[in-house]
C-alpha cells in the first residue's frame, strides 16, 4: 500500500483549530436553526424583558400572502451554506469515519479520544487515554488521517 503525502503542518493546526470549535458550532447551528423554524409564520409579535423575564406580545395578523415554509427552507438553505456549518459537517464525516474497521466500542473510545486529544493534547495525552489495542503511532497516524479528511473535505489540502 502506497504511502499518501504528509499533510503540511499548517494545513493539521487549521484542522486542529476546526475541531476545537466544533461544539461551539454545533451549538450556535443549532440555536440558528431554532430560530428560523421558531420564527415561523414572520414578525406578528415582539420580545421585551419584564421583571427579568422575557416575554412576547402578540400583534394583530396581517392578511398579506406569503410563502411561509419557502422563505424557511430558503434561510435553513442558506444556513446549511455557511462556512461554520460546513466546517461542523466536515468534522462529523471525519470522526464517522474513525475506527470504521474496528469493533464498535473499540470505535467509539478511540472517537472519543482522538476528540479529547484534540481539544488539549497536552491533558489529553495518548498515555493518559487508556486506550488498549492501539499503539501510540496508530492513534496518532488515525488522528493524522482524521485531520486529512476534514482538510479534504473543506478543501485546504
Amino acid at each position: 500500500m502506497k504511502e499518501k503525502n504528509k499533510i503540511p503542518w499548517d494545513v493539521k493546526q487549521q484542522a486542529l483549530w476546526i475541531v476545537r470549535g466544533y461544539e461551539r458550532s454545533r451549538r450556535e447551528y443549532i440555536k440558528q436553526r431554532m430560530e428560523i423554524l421558531d420564527a415561523g409564520g414572520g414578525g406578528n409579535f415582539t420580545e421585551y424583558i419584564e421583571n427579568g423575564e422575557k416575554r412576547r406580545a402578540f400583534l394583530p395578523a396581517t392578511h398579506n400572502a406569503s410563502r411561509t415554509a419557502e422563505n424557511i427552507a430558503l434561510q435553513l438553505a442558506a444556513l446549511e451554506n455557511t462556512q461554520t456549518f460546513r466546517q461542523m459537517r466536515a468534522v462529523e464525516h471525519a470522526r464517522s469515519h474513525i475506527g470504521a474497521d474496528m469493533p464498535d466500542g473499540m470505535a467509539d473510545a478511540l472517537k472519543d479520544a482522538i476528540m479529547l486529544n484534540c481539544q488539549d493534547g497536552r491533558r489529553y495525552r495518548f498515555e493518559y487515554l487508556y486506550l488498549s489495542g492501539i499503539s501510540r503511532s496508530s492513534f496518532y497516524r488515525i488522528r493524522d488521517n482524521f485531520f486529512r479528511e476534514i482538510a479534504e473535505e473543506l478543501g485546504l489540502f
